[in-house]
């Protein structure tokens, strides 16, 4: 497949920057409640150093940092890392983190990277380490090839695939919709086509994962809406069947949702 084509198949022209702000920022308080990742317990963290990807005077950019918890994991193996995340409240939490975890070399922006220009902010090949860790933000071929843009020597793309998201898709299939956009099966199919097709020799490994959601009904209906909004406009009533089915499912007062998925991670040097 040629370069141009892959451009014009992967895009994400139904993007809703709205909804999606207002799922991320819904979704803050319990991104925040994390421990920082180590080595020894993160197949992502290892990765990073088995494969020499920084050292102490490494520049590395975070995108989609959330509420800063890589960017936490690794500031104190690099000279400087800044995060960005199109989530007001997330980023508000990351600079709360910073201040917790003695991040003095952090930097956090709120930016939508989907239109983020690098040369303005001159970001362009400056970083040592470009990463994505599951994230929405790279949802397109464009959003994808800033990644090597952004960076002078390592990427890594983390993504969720093969995702089952049993209360999730029960919500979609309420209001009409089919598609199961929290699998980015075809984005890591895309990614390496790409990444062959530009010259390089991009490596995938591949992490089982299972997580165990607790929301409280308050806490899922932020989700579950704002998941819904984010791929088309929904009625009131359509909230209301939302609503319903997710109190029917509600046992003391939280929603469990069993999540099955394979973590891709694929890096490359540019």
């Amino acid at each position: 497949m040629e370069l141009d084509n892959i451009r014009n198949k992967w895009k994400n022209s139904d993007f809703n920057k709205k909804a999606s702000v207002d799922l991320w920022d819904c979704m803050a308080p319990s991104f925040n409640k994390f421990t920082v990742p180590t080595v020894e317990d993160s197949q992502f963290l290892k990765l990073i150093l088995d494969n020499n990807m920084i050292n102490s005077n490494s520049q590395v950019l975070d995108v989609g940092c959330g509420s800063g918890k890589y960017s936490m994991a690794l500031s104190n193996l690099c000279e400087s890392i800044i995060g960005i995340d199109l989530s007001p409240k997330m980023i508000e939490n990351a600079n709360n983190n910073k201040e917790i975890y003695k991040a003095s070399n952090a930097k956090f922006y709120c930016e939508d990277w989907s239109n983020f220009d690098l040369s303005k902010h001159g970001f362009s090949t400056r970083f040592d380490l470009v990463f994505a860790h599951m994230t929405p933000a790279i949802n397109s071929a464009e959003t994808f090839e800033k990644l090597s843009k952004a960076s002078k020597k390592y990427c890594v793309l983390c993504k969720p695939t093969r995702r089952s998201d049993p209360v999730s898709e029960k919500v979609k299939e309420l209001v009409g919709i089919n598609k199961n956009k929290e699998s980015c099966d075809m984005d890591i199919v895309y990614a390496f086509e790409m990444l062959w097709l530009q010259g390089y020799e991009p490596k995938v490994e591949y992490e089982k994962q299972v997580w165990n959601m607790e929301k409280t009904l308050e806490e899922a209906f932020g989700l579950y809406i704002n998941r819904v909004k984010s791929y088309k406009d929904i009625t009131l009533e359509e909230e209301k069947i939302i609503k319903k089915y997710l109190e029917s499912i509600c046992k003391d007062g939280i929603v469990v949702e069993k999540v099955n998925t394979t973590i891709a991670t694929i890096y490359w040097q540019v």
